[in-house]
């Protein structure tokens, strides 16, 4: 699915990969702040019950009619149940420009201190 070695990137981006990181990774990168937004594309339900700490929430079947929301200038995190769903949105949006990366195994596989089970919109 990330093959196509030799297809014209965009500075370091290619069009037709995409990195995949790991919950540590992720957990680096929530620490050390910094210009990338995390995307959670399951459903409100699911999202309602625990998100990773500042995500918002795109349901993917939603992400074709909310584009305006992503920010092109901002690498984007996305993250699903099981990684599926995070792995087309970061073909299709890279494709088309957005600089994209994949939380390997989603939800399901993160074991990160950054889970968020508080009521959305709850004031800490």
């Amino acid at each position: 699915y990330m093959a196509c070695l030799g297809c014209p990137g965009r500075k370091g981006w290619n069009i037709m990969e995409f990195p995949m990181i790991s919950y540590r990774e992720l957990d680096q990168w929530l620490e050390q702040g910094g210009a990338f937004l995390l995307v959670d594309l399951r459903e409100p339900h699911q999202y309602n019950r625990e998100r990773i700490w500042g995500s918002i929430n795109i349901p993917y079947e939603e992400l074709e009619q909310r584009l305006d929301e992503l920010p092109k200038d901002y690498t984007l995190v996305f993250y699903c149940d099981r990684g599926a769903k995070s792995m087309l949105a970061c073909r299709d949006l890279g494709r088309m420009g957005y600089r994209c990366v994949d939380l390997a195994g989603g939800m399901l596989y993160y074991r990160g201190k950054f889970i968020d089970r508080r009521a959305p919109g709850a004031i800490e």
